[in-house]
């Protein structure tokens, strides 16, 4: 009985110590505490994500911040209940540095919400994000999102 449980702890400290060693894992990890809170119009929560001198560019015009207050203004105006909401897709990432302090990550994300004529709008963002290891877990300390142009249409068939 006592080596099936530490059979099993094993396995699970294991399985645990690989997903804190995969930089995709902990980029989606903050991805979704971001994706839940702004959803949630949790603006506190959304701040607590970022180190206190992140730099910060949303896709909005004049959507950039490099001070807490900048920060907050621009969190507030972005994450609001009943505003756009955030749906992440995926994450590809790497270890900055040789210790596993630092990740750089490349997230692409849906956002869906109304447009200005009031009809549905969806649309992709792509962020390009740095994360860095604290004493109070893992912190964007760069974030910035835009959205993709889209591609050219395809070029006119001859006729046959």
């Amino acid at each position: 009985m006592k080596r099936a449980l530490l059979a099993t702890l094993f396995c699970v400290a294991a399985s645990a110590a690989r997903a804190a060693d995969d930089p995709a894992a902990i980029a989606r990890s903050v991805g979704e505490k971001f994706e839940a809170a702004c959803d949630a119009g949790n603006v506190d929560a959304v701040l607590a994500l970022y180190q206190k001198d992140a730099r910060v560019v949303y896709p909005g015009e004049g959507q950039s911040a490099t001070t807490a207050a900048e920060l907050r203004r621009m969190v507030s105006d972005t994450c609001k209940p009943g505003g756009a909401k955030f749906k992440l897709l995926g994450y590809r990432a790497v270890w900055i540095d040789a210790v596993h302090t630092v990740v750089g990550a490349l997230g692409d994300w849906e956002a869906t919400g109304e447009g200005p004529d009031g009809k549905p709008l969806s649309m992709k963002l792509r962020a390009t994000e740095v994360l860095v290891k604290t004493k109070d877990g893992w912190k964007y300390a760069v974030d910035h999102a835009s959205f993709g142009v889209p591609p050219p249409p395809p070029p006119p068939q001859p006729e046959k």
